[in-house]
């Protein structure tokens, strides 16, 4: 491969939209001709949104946060990726969905390690937020010191942000929302208010990230620390083996479920959980369904093609009791 592929970063936190941002950019791929190629990275052992990209080159990270155990991976994962393709196959655009609780920071150092250095060109990192649930998770009362940590270090790595829900905020609300990100984002950051994650596509494809190749880093990476609250400085990350106390509980799901219930049973989850996915059969119509939850609201969404993935529930949060939850969902359903 002989060109450097334009490359993105979709950060933000879990249930903000950044797989809403992803559909987006692959609809503009295919409108103009474009061959995208799509990373996906999820904490837990299963995709269960990988039939909304059967017709794409994926490349699936599992099982763990690029910007922790798996980044060496990522590395060379991405480089045996891209250098595998023909010629006639070598993408015009990569676009990286990292996990909920990823580190920009931390995904841009796996993208600058000497192996993708001459493959990849990093234009932009875009970060979705949640505007409905933002105020929310920077309250000390409502979320925890870790939350806020991430969204802080979200906001202030992007180049291109993305305040999304617009339609699901109290007005009165939106102003301190926005004074509270102006003052996390850097200078000049584009700041777009948008519902559905619906933008200017060509707008947020701007490259808005320079290499300073000579050093093999990038402009953006400004801080001594990574950011990342793991406990280590940048020079100790490739000693350190660290964990986070975020989680991905998976519950293998054996009979068809009823969507109210459902819904009862996950609102009544604790607070930490902020995410939910899956794919679930339902009692009162054949067929299965993929769903999405996050700000308290639950998305179902017919599957019409053959999947490989048997129905399960993937719940991501802070410390989770999984055999707790996993015994009240078994005790309801």
């Amino acid at each position: 491969m002989k060109k450097r592929v334009p490359t993105y970063i979709i950060t933000g936190f879990l249930g903000s939209g950044k797989t809403t941002v992803l559909q987006h950019l692959l609809n503009y791929c295919r409108e103009n001709k474009l061959k995208p190629a799509i990373v996906i990275n999820e904490i837990g052992e299963t995709n269960v949104e990988e039939h909304l990209f059967k017709d794409d080159h994926v490349l699936e990270m599992l099982n763990g946060c690029i910007c922790c155990s798996i980044q060496s991976d990522f590395t060379k994962e991405l480089h045996t990726f891209i250098t595998s393709l023909s010629d006639n196959a070598v993408p015009d655009i990569i676009l990286i969905e990292g996990t909920g609780i990823a580190n920009p920071i931390e995904i841009v150092d796996a993208l600058t390690e000497p192996l993708l250095m001459d493959k990849i060109d990093l234009f932009s990192v875009i970060n979705v937020i949640d505007g409905s649930k933002y105020l929310e998770y920077q309250s000390i009362f409502s979320s925890t010191r870790e939350v806020r940590n991430i969204l802080k270090s979200q906001i202030s790595i992007s180049s291109f942000i993305l305040l999304n829900k617009m339609d699901l905020i109290n007005h009165k609300y939106t102003d301190k929302i926005r004074r509270k990100v102006e003052d996390l984002k850097k200078g000049n950051t584009p700041v777009i208010e948008t519902s559905y994650g619906e933008v200017n596509i060509q707008e947020m494809l701007e490259k808005r990230v320079r290499i300073h190749r000579s050093h093999e880093k990038i402009n953006l990476l400004s801080s001594s620390k990574c950011g990342c609250n793991h406990n280590h400085t940048c020079d100790q990350h490739a000693k350190v083996h660290h964990n986070h106390s975020f989680q991905a509980v998976k519950i293998d799901i054996n009979r068809p479920i009823d969507r109210i219930d459902f819904e009862k049973w996950l609102k009544k989850l604790p607070k930490t959980m902020v995410r939910g996915k899956g794919i679930v059969n339902l009692t009162e119509t054949a067929g299965l369904f993929q769903f999405q939850y996050s700000s308290n609201q639950l998305n179902m969404m017919r599957v019409k093609e053959n999947l490989n993935t048997e129905p399960c529930l993937i719940l991501i949060g802070v410390d989770l009791d999984s055999k707790a939850i996993e015994k009240s969902f078994y005790e309801k359903f």
